[in-house]
Formats: structure tokens, C-alpha cells, sequence
């Protein structure tokens, strides 16, 4: 199922707003997609949170949709 991947901050700046992946549908496999995609950022990607829907998912083993929205937030300071 292609699913299209809403990326912020660090991810955003070095791939773009958006990307699109082919995965199956738990939300385990979005983050070794994207890593495929782009290895030299594989820790930022694996150090990230999925969120599903406007929501920070818990278990990985969540069913995807493709209507769902998916959004990757890796970890962000301020001050």
C-alpha cells in the first residue's frame, strides 16, 4: 500500500514536507521504508514518533489505512 508520510523539522529540511512509501499496513514498517529511502538519516528516522491521525501512536502493531493521515516527528529541543 503506498502511503504518503507528513515529515517535520530535521526530516522535513533534508527530505521534504512529504514523501510517499510503499509498506504493509502495520506502522512498524513506515520507519524502515523511509530508512531504505534514506539511509543517512536512519537514526533521526528510528529515534522518531509516528503519529496516526493527529495522534502519537503506542504500539507499532497499529493497522494502517490508506486514508489515514501520517505524520513522522523525530525528537526537537528549544529553549
Amino acid at each position: 500500500m503506498e502511503l504518503t508520510i507528513k515529515l517535520f523539522a530535521m526530516l522535513a529540511e533534508q527530505i521534504g514536507p512529504t514523501v510517499t512509501v510503499t509498506v504493509s499496513t502495520p506502522a512498524a514498517m513506515v520507519k524502515p521504508a523511509l530508512s531504505q529511502r534514506t539511509p543517512a538519516l536512519k537514526a533521526v528516522i528510528n529515534n522518531a514518533r509516528i503519529a496516526v491521525n493527529q495522534e502519537f501512536i503506542a504500539d507499532d502493531r497499529q493497522v494502517l489505512q490508506s486514508t489515514d493521515e501520517i505524520a513522522l516527528i523525530p525528537p526537537v529541543s528549544g529553549g
